[in-house]
This record gives C-alpha cells, sequence and structure tokens, in this order.
C-alpha cells in the first residue's frame, strides 16, 4: 500500500512539473491535492517543496516564508542535481525578497546565478538576472538593476520565451522612470511589437504607462491605459493592480469621487493597506484637493515613517553585505601576514563607514527632496485656492453685468416696439375704416382721401426702407438673415414679410402692397411654404415671427 502511494505521488509530481511552464494553475491544483503526509521519503519532500513554492510565484500568491523552499534547497546541495539546486537558491531568494531580506536574497540570487552559469542553462540564467534586478530595485539601486533587466530580457530570447522575453522588456523601460527618464520609457514601450494575446501581460503592459505619463502630466493618456490594463485583467488579478497609484491619477484629473473609489478598493483587498507609502501617498494628495490640509498632513507623517522604516532597513541590509564581506575576509587574513591583515580590517572599516555615510548622504537629501516637494504640494494648493476665488468672484461680477444688460435691453425693446406700433396705429385704422365705409357716400371721399395720403407716404421707398431697419433692429436682424438664407426672395417678399413683422394689419399690407385681400392669404401661405422646404439654418425662427404676426 506504501509503494502505491509513493508511487501515485511521484506521477503527480512529474505532472506539476510538465504543466509548470505553459500551465502553472493546474500544477498549483495538483500540488495542492498532495497532502504532505503521503510524502514518505526526503527525495519527494524536496521536489514538493520546490514545485509548490515555484506553483504560488507563477500564481501570484507572493509567499514570505522560506521554511518549505529550504527543505529544497538542504537536500540538492547534499544530493546535486544541477538544474533543481539552481531552482531551490533562486526561489528561496525570491522569497527573502518578498520578505524584505535583501542580505539572504542576494546571497541565493548570486549563488544561483553561479550554478546557472555551469549549468548553461538560458532560461535559468535569465530568471535570476531578473531576481538581481529586483534586489536591487529594492535597495535603490537602480543603475545596477537596469543592467541586470537587459541580460534578462537578452537570454528569455535566446531561451525562445517570447512571453518572458516582453516582460522583462517592458520591467527594463520602466526602469528608466525611476532614474526620471519617463520619455524613454515611453519610447521603448511604444517601441514594443505586442503580439502576445496574454491578457495578464497586456495589463502589466498598459499599467506600466501610467506613472511616466502622469509625470509628464499627460492625465488623460495615463486614464485611457490604466483602463485598458483594468480590462485586460478584470478581477483574477486584481493582485496585480496599483490601486492607491490609479486613485493618485484621478485625483490629478479632478475626479475626486473615483479616486476614493480605488482607496476603498485598496483598504479592502490589501491588509498590508496602512504600511504601504504609495497609499497613504494617494491619501494625503486627494486630501489636498479637497483642501483637508490638516489630515493630508497627517497621512504624509505615515508616509514618511513607512519610507524611513524602509530606508532603514535598506542601510541594514547594505551594511549586512558589508559586514558579510569583512568577516569572510578576515576569516582568510588570519592565514596572511599581520600587516596585510591590519591594512584588510583598515579598508573594511573605510568601506562600511564609506557605505554609511553615503547612505546618509543619500537619506538626508530625500528628505530634503521629500519636504521640498511636500511645500510646493501646498503652495500649489494655496495657488489653486487662491485663483478659484477669483474665478467665482469675476463669475459673479460678469453674471451681474450679463443680467444688468439684459434688463435694459428688454426695456429699449419695449421703448422700440411701442414706439413703432405708436407710429403706424393711425394707418391700421384708416385703413379699417375704408374697408367698412367706402360704399358711405357721406364719409367716402374724406376716408378715402385721407387713406390714399397715408398710403402713398407708406409706398415711398424711403419710408418702406425705414420700415425694413426698425424691424430688423427689433426683431434681431431677420430680414438681413431671411435676404442671405432665402436667395430666392424677391424684393416684394421681403417687404411683405417686413409689413407682417411690423404689425400691420391684413388689410393695411393689401393696401400698401396693391393687392386683393384674398392673395393675402395665398402669399403668406406661399411663403412659409418655401421657408419650411428650404435649407435656411433659421428657418424655424423665420416660421415662428411670421406666425406669431398672422
Amino acid at each position: 500500500m506504501a509503494c502505491s502511494t509513493s508511487g501515485r505521488v511521484d506521477t503527480m509530481l512529474l505532472e506539476a512539473e510538465s504543466l509548470m511552464m505553459e500551465h502553472p494553475d493546474s500544477a498549483l491544483d495538483i500540488l495542492d491535492s498532495i497532502s504532505p503526509t503521503e510524502l514518505g521519503s526526503d527525495r519527494q519532500r524536496a521536489d514538493y517543496a520546490l514545485l509548490l513554492t515555484q506553483a504560488r510565484d507563477k500564481n501570484f500568491r507572493f509567499e514570505t516564508d522560506d521554511s518549505l523552499i529550504s527543505t529544497s534547497v538542504a537536500y540538492f546541495d547534499e544530493h546535486p542535481e544541477p538544474r533543481k539546486r539552481t531552482l531551490a537558491h533562486m526561489y528561496r531568494g525570491i522569497l527573502n525578497l518578498y520578505r524584505g531580506n535583501l542580505t539572504v536574497a542576494i546571497k541565493e540570487a548570486l549563488t544561483a546565478l553561479d550554478l546557472a552559469d555551469r549549468l548553461n542553462d538560458d532560461y535559468i540564467f535569465a530568471k535570476t538576472h531578473e531576481l538581481i534586478a529586483d534586489i536591487y530595485v529594492a535597495a535603490y539601486n537602480f543603475d545596477k538593476a537596469i543592467t541586470h533587466r537587459r541580460l534578462a530580457a537578452d537570454y528569455y530570447l535566446r531561451a525562445d520565451k517570447p512571453l518572458n522575453n516582453q516582460y522583462a522588456l517592458v520591467d527594463l523601460a520602466s526602469a528608466f522612470n525611476r532614474i526620471d527618464k519617463p520619455n524613454t520609457t515611453i519610447a521603448m514601450l511604444d517601441s514594443l511589437s505586442i503580439e502576445i494575446a496574454d491578457s495578464t501581460f497586456l495589463g502589466f503592459y498598459h499599467a506600466t504607462y501610467m506613472k511616466p505619463l502622469l509625470k509628464l502630466k499627460r492625465y488623460n493618456s495615463a486614464r485611457h491605459h490604466s483602463s485598458l490594463a483594468e480590462q485586460f485583467w478584470g478581477n483574477e488579478t486584481a493582485e496585480l493592480q496599483n490601486r492607491p497609484y490609479t486613485s493618485y491619477m484621478y485625483t490629478l484629473l479632478n475626479r475626486l469621487d473615483s479616486a476614493n473609489y480605488y482607496l476603498q478598493l485598496e483598504r479592502k483587498y490589501n491588509p498590508r493597506w496602512d504600511n504601504t507609502e504609495e497609499y497613504h501617498w494617494a491619501q494625503s494628495t486627494l486630501l489636498i484637493k479637497k483642501h483637508d490640509y490638516e489630515n493630508a498632513v497627517a497621512e504624509l507623517e505615515k508616509m514618511w515613517t513607512i519610507h524611513d522604516k524602509d530606508i532603514k532597513e535598506v542601510l541594514k541590509n547594505n551594511v549586512a553585505f558589508a559586514e558579510s564581506d569583512f568577516h569572510y575576509n578576515k576569516s582568510v587574513a588570519e592565514h596572511e601576514k599581520a600587516d596585510r591583515y591590519h591594512a584588510l580590517t583598515l579598508l573594511l572599516i573605510a568601506i562600511i563607514v564609506l557605505i554609511c555615510f553615503g547612505f546618509f548622504i543619500f537619506y538626508r537629501e530625500r528628505m530634503k527632496r521629500k519636504r521640498l516637494e511636500l511645500e510646493n504640494k501646498m503652495l500649489e494648493a494655496r495657488e489653486l485656492t487662491s485663483r478659484l476665488l477669483s474665478l467665482e468672484n469675476n463669475a459673479a461680477a460678469l453674471k451681474s453685468i450679463a443680467a444688468e444688460k439684459d434688463i435694459r435691453l428688454r426695456e429699449q425693446t419695449i421703448l422700440v416696439n411701442q414706439l413703432f406700433r405708436d407710429r403706424y396705429k393711425v394707418l391700421n385704422n384708416l385703413s379699417n375704416e375704408y374697408f367698412e365705409k367706402r360704399d358711405s357716400d357721406a364719409t367716402r371721399l374724406t376716408i378715402i382721401k385721407d387713406v390714399e395720403n397715408e398710403i402713398a407716404k407708406i409706398k415711398h421707398d424711403d419710408y418702406l426702407d425705414q420700415l425694413k431697419e426698425i424691424v430688423d433692429q427689433c426683431r434681431d436682424n431677420i430680414l438681413t438673415r431671411m435676404q442671405e438664407q432665402m436667395p430666392r426672395f424677391k424684393e416684394n417678399d421681403i417687404t411683405f414679410c417686413a409689413l407682417i413683422l411690423a404689425g400691420f394689419s391684413p388689410r393695411a399690407i393689401c393696401l400698401i402692397m396693391d393687392m386683393k385681400h384674398g392673395n393675402y392669404y395665398n402669399k403668406w401661405t406661399r411663403l412659409r411654404a418655401r421657408i419650411a422646404d428650404s435649407a435656411a439654418p433659421d428657418k424655424e425662427f423665420f416660421l415662428t415671427a411670421l406666425n406669431n404676426k398672422l
């Protein structure tokens, strides 16, 4: 029975190993189905530990406990299998990087690099250079990181791993943004020929655009790439999304509700949200935008506390590097002469002092730069507040002026209309009486004579031109616009419309235009139809004005 169980476990381990590169999720499912109690030998436990650590990392389950992989390291150091030994040291370095122990991480990475060199495996060589680059990023040595990013991309290409090569090139592009070369980052990303239909990679590719674009203040472009990244990632790889930085982006876009939403998501899904610099930076930026400067300063203080802790950890790790070298060289120096021993000791002490001094200067300059950035942000906030108040005052003044002008315009229109109506009231009355009493012998001659005199005056071109000018002034240049937009209208048609808009009665218009009363409505209907069928931009305005005066 024990032999049967052992054989089944070996088969499952081999199957998981075969699936690891192309289908790490399936490999993890197989490994999770194996109970540790089923592992009957040290070899099985070593293989299981290595494969499980590898599968978790490939499925973005970032572990910080290296006790499991240490089992594999110990076994393969005693029972050398070059490839598995190299992978064991490499993944132990990765786990120690996740936990912030850079001293152990770099030692394991360099051990793996040496073993990979002997192994002549381009893929493992690339993975190890990628790990070393990540360690240098954590130690703020970005120039060194760029060197190893290039090597990783080259070795992935040699190993015929196109997806890994694309990831490495995107990481290389991102590294230039860390040394304040955002244009280089964007140019490198734009130059990549993306032909890989991998949603996780495509999300990573578009997300990498965000920081350099925001640094260049191209906020809308950053939002475009952020949206694409979220579309490709979806919810399955939410742990890859940098929600605080997305919140920071929406703050810069002045979309404060969206900025607050992503901070809420970070608090919901990241149990360590309160221990990250990026969260407190994003929160402080949002609070500054909301003019809540007191809480913004509190968030910045939290951010600096975390930052100080990280810097101290980096200094501690770098001093540990130097201390390790010191003890190693001391053990060698014991077999040498006393003068060389003293010289070497002094040299190492000087190196330690220089390293500490260098990091002290680096830390002090960084603090100074951050304080200056904070002061600039506060100054910008005050300037924006002042500008906003000025704009509000200007808007209120303009609104008051507009209201005053509107009142004056209405008063002017009323006076003009009143003057216009009074001017032609007599003619309207005479015209009406003319049609009602022209058959009366007693008054016919007198009324007809008066009406004909008035009509003769109105028919004169000077009077008609003056009438059109008044109508144009009171009716928003309606006749001028009608002449421009209705080129087929004759001067007689324009005069007819002017008389209607001036308020003349149909009978008065008939007398002025020398037309029969029945023809008036035919002409009005015909003109209205021509306007309605035309392509004039203001035809609705024309029709409304004529209808209101019918």
